[in-house]
Order: structure tokens, then C-alpha cells, then sequence
């Protein structure tokens, strides 16, 4: 069986891509509850930007995936991504992935730094608790859920910038 073959017959669960898919939501939230603390118009320009690097996502990285149209992608993208644009080629993935990711780090790097901000200005322990939840969410549970459940069997992964 090829790899091609392996990923068209692969089907992801739904769990895997909940799984995969609700901290990210969950530190999206996180951040903008954090980054309304310095004004809520902040907080809604902090999540419409998140809403953005996903779109952005599909848009400019998903078309390269061989998991682009099929069931196979951990994250779900590949499904959604299909629905609105078309598949590209040309082009190696990894370097599309390297080149396009930094689309999504606005999402991590904003409320880390808003967050720093805020408890050296006034610091509370509520804040404290907001921020190390967001922290915990953002740098420690997304990056060990794509290692140990979307990513570790995806056929893929050597190829993916992400975990490689």
C-alpha cells in the first residue's frame, strides 16, 4: 500500500479532532479574556484575529497537505479547508507549513505579553491564575496533545514541520 493509499483510506475520528481542537478554543478565549483586562475592544480585535490565522490557515497552508480533502487530517482542517478552496501544488509542503506558521503566532505571543504586562502593573492573584491557565493551555496541553493523540499516528508527521 502506498502512502498516498494509506492517507486517502485513513479516517480520523471525531474525538481526535475535538480532542485536537477544543484547547485551541479554549486558549483563544483564555487570551482574550486576558487581553480584556487592558479594554474589551482589545479583547474582540485579539479573537477576531484568532478567527482570521485559522481562515489564513486553511487558506494558505491546507491546499499543500496530502491530507487536503480527506478524513485524514488530525485537526479536522483538511475536510474544511477542501469546502473553500481549492488544492494547490508546486510546492513542498514543509516549506509552505515553515513559511505560513507564523500567521498563528500573534494567537500565543499577544496575551503572553499582555499578560506579563498586567502583573507587573498590577498584579492579583486572579490574574495570576488567568494567565497561568492561559500559559498551561497555550504552551504545555496544545503541544502535547498534537505529540501524544492528533499527531502521533498521522502519516505525515515526518514531512510536518510541527512535530518533526
Amino acid at each position: 500500500m502506498t502512502e498516498d493509499t494509506q492517507i486517502q483510506e485513513r479516517t480520523v475520528p471525531a474525538w481526535v479532532v475535538i480532542i485536537d481542537n477544543a484547547p485551541t478554543a479554549v486558549m483563544f478565549i483564555l487570551g482574550a479574556v486576558l487581553i480584556g483586562k487592558i479594554g474589551p475592544v482589545f479583547a474582540v480585535l485579539y479573537f477576531a484575529y484568532c478567527l482570521l490565522s485559522v481562515f489564513l490557515f486553511w487558506y494558505r497552508i491546507c491546499p499543500w497537505c496530502r491530507h487536503f480533502g480527506t478524513s485524514g487530517c488530525p485537526c479536522g482542517y483538511g475536510k474544511i479547508s477542501a469546502g473553500l478552496f481549492k488544492s494547490r501544488s508546486g510546492k513542498d509542503f514543509k516549506k509552505v507549513f515553515k513559511r505560513n506558521i507564523g500567521i498563528v503566532f500573534p494567537c500565543w505571543i499577544l496575551p503572553f505579553g499582555v499578560g506579563i504586562y498586567l502583573l507587573v502593573t498590577g498584579f492579583s492573584g486572579a490574574l495570576l491564575s488567568l494567565f497561568l491557565s492561559f500559559c498551561i493551555v497555550g504552551f504545555v496541553l496544545i503541544p502535547v496533545i498534537s505529540k501524544y493523540v492528533g499527531c502521533k499516528s498521522c502519516t505525515l508527521k515526518h514531512d510536518c514541520p510541527w512535530m518533526s
